[in-house]
């Protein structure tokens, strides 16, 4: 009985240790939303160091994007970008659900008058420092 707990405590222990480091987000994710009939490609170059994301987002009306205030903590990512929209600039900010190599975004407006929701599958292309948003 004793050798059971041990075993069950130490499979917790070896799941539970990669969340409780953040989940690793740096290099290339890409996913795709439908948006007025169409699908909207979108292209995420992320770096993590320290719990800040930085990077870009490609694909939007204004790209690249620049990612502001990007955090991960546990198994969830918040940042937010700007982008150009018919002449207006919209505020749109993400939360991500990270999961293996997989992000479930739910995104939006600040005010919440739009919001979508994408999934970002990691990439095998590299992120360049450049389009990561370290200078």
């Amino acid at each position: 009985m004793k050798v059971a707990l041990r075993m069950v405590c130490l499979l917790a222990v070896l799941v539970l240790l990669p969340c409780a480091f953040g989940a690793d987000l740096g290099g290339t994710w890409k996913g795709a939303f439908p948006f007025d009939g169409n699908q909207v490609h979108l292209t995420f170059h992320l770096k993590d160091a320290d719990g800040a994301v930085m990077g870009t987002v490609d694909g939007l009306p204004t790209s690249p994007a620049e990612i502001h205030d990007g955090k991960v903590q546990g198994d969830t990512v918040t940042f937010w970008v700007n982008t150009d929209y018919q002449g207006q600039t919209y505020k749109l900010i993400y939360t991500g659900k990270i999961a293996a190599d997989k992000i479930d975004f739910s995104f939006g407006t600040d005010d919440g008058s739009w919001s979508a929701e994408m999934t970002a599958t990691r990439s095998d292309e590299t992120t360049t420092p450049a389009a990561a948003g370290s200078n």
